[in-house]
């Protein structure tokens, strides 16, 4: 099965694997899996190392490089056709625990969702807001 892995999921696999879920960690150790990692996921794992937001514990390009040939990920480039569904994807809103409406427009995560719906993929993440799209979420 071609799974889509979230940037979360492969953090997670990399720096506090104890936050993976037992499913989690199945899929991502099933070689019978095509796991597919998304160049917005490399924009954004640089993004956040070169604002310090991120230590991967030396050089983001070289760790990053080396994970994805571990993990065996198949790199899926951004496509006119995934900027184009973002454009479709509906406004999704909650109101968090301290009662504050919220709505999610985090970038990347958009990004993904439309990946996974031209791309008819399920995620691999830990983040339910994906499933309000109607995407697929395996955690």
């Amino acid at each position: 099965m071609a799974i889509l892995v979230d940037t979360n999921a492969l953090l997670h696999a990399l720096l506090a694997p104890a936050k993976l879920s037992p499913r989690a960690r199945a899929v991502l150790a099933d070689r019978a899996n095509e796991l597919v990692w998304s160049t917005a996921s490399t924009w954004e794992v640089v993004l956040k190392a070169r604002l310090g937001k991120l230590d991967l514990g030396g050089d983001v390009a070289t760790i990053l490089g080396r994970e994805i040939v571990r993990f065996g990920l198949r790199v899926l480039p951004i496509e006119q056709t995934h900027c184009l569904r973002i454009a479709s994807l509906p406004d999704v809103e909650w109101v968090d625990a301290k009662g504050v409406s919220q709505r999610h427009a985090d970038p990347f995560d958009r990004l993904l969702v439309a990946q996974a719906l031209v791309e008819d993929l399920p995620i691999l993440t830990a983040d339910a807001l994906f499933e309000r799209y109607a995407v697929r979420r395996l955690w």
